[in-house]
């Protein structure tokens, strides 16, 4: 039996239910019109009857109502069983960890543990699940920064992310994607800093080096790693100083 046909069941269950007792109300209602013609003996016999045929009717309302009852927590207790199976009823979920993410479990909000990849049966109760997908991110960035020689240039490069510690990627920040766009561009503005303006635009490979070491170093307090970085291109705007001045002329006209 579907769950639709079992509504139907119950449906016509209900129905049946009015109908008999309305059946049984015109009944009584044509018994009471026929007691008018007898005498003050046959009232009260009557009336007798008619409370008897109350309680019958009371009685079969409350049994279908236990048949009621009792088939839709049967009905409920096979369909749990055929869809999670017999572990379910024992008081256990079923988790399905996919092979590019791990399942962080809590309880009662303090880790517990870990769960790999694959299937799992874990007690239900008290327990939330955080999911971490571990497949590499590449973010994609144009930035301004300052060289060491105080020469303005503008970069465009990539970062090829990964988390590796899933727990503390999903405890250390609210959203791990803007801690990580937020300390590659401070390590970017860093590394810049330290390397003239020549060696940022003839040197790509040297700096992309240096960018993901110190991209490393950074990332890891929050459970990530840079896998790759990469410099795309590098553009002089020009010293500072001249900028400054052609900001502060545009201003006075």
């Amino acid at each position: 039996m579907t769950g639709q046909q079992f509504d139907y069941f119950c449906l016509h269950l209900l129905i049946e239910m009015v109908m008999t007792y309305f059946r049984r109300r015109k009944s009584q209602e044509k018994s009471k019109e026929k007691n008018r013609h007898h005498g003050v003996s046959n009232k009260i016999k009557n009336t007798a009857g008619g409370r008897k045929n109350v309680g019958e009717l009371l009685g079969s309302i409350a049994f279908s109502l236990i048949v009621i009852a009792v088939i839709a927590g049967a009905w409920a207790w096979i369909s749990t069983l055929f869809r999670k199976g017999i572990m379910a009823l024992l008081g256990f979920d079923r988790v399905c960890v996919q092979q590019f993410e791990t399942v962080l479990l809590y309880r009662n909000g303090r880790f517990e543990r870990a769960l790999p990849p694959g299937l799992h049966r874990i007690r239900a109760g008290s327990r939330q699940l955080a999911r971490i997908d571990r497949r590499p991110e590449v973010f994609r960035f144009a930035q301004g920064a300052v060289s060491a020689d105080r020469i303005v240039v503008n970069l465009v490069y990539v970062a090829r992310t990964q988390i590796v510690d899933p727990r503390a990627a999903f405890e250390s920040t609210q959203n791990y994607r803007d801690e990580i766009s937020i300390r590659l561009q401070s390590v970017v503005k860093a590394v810049c800093s330290r390397k003239p303006r020549l060696e940022i635009q003839m040197d790509h490979q040297s700096f992309s080096n240096s960018a993901q070491k110190a991209a490393n170093q950074v990332l890891r307090a929050i459970g990530c790693e840079c896998l790759t970085f990469e410099l795309l291109q590098v553009d002089a705007a020009g010293p500072i100083a001249e900028l400054d001045d052609r900001r502060m002329g545009f201003a006075a006209e």
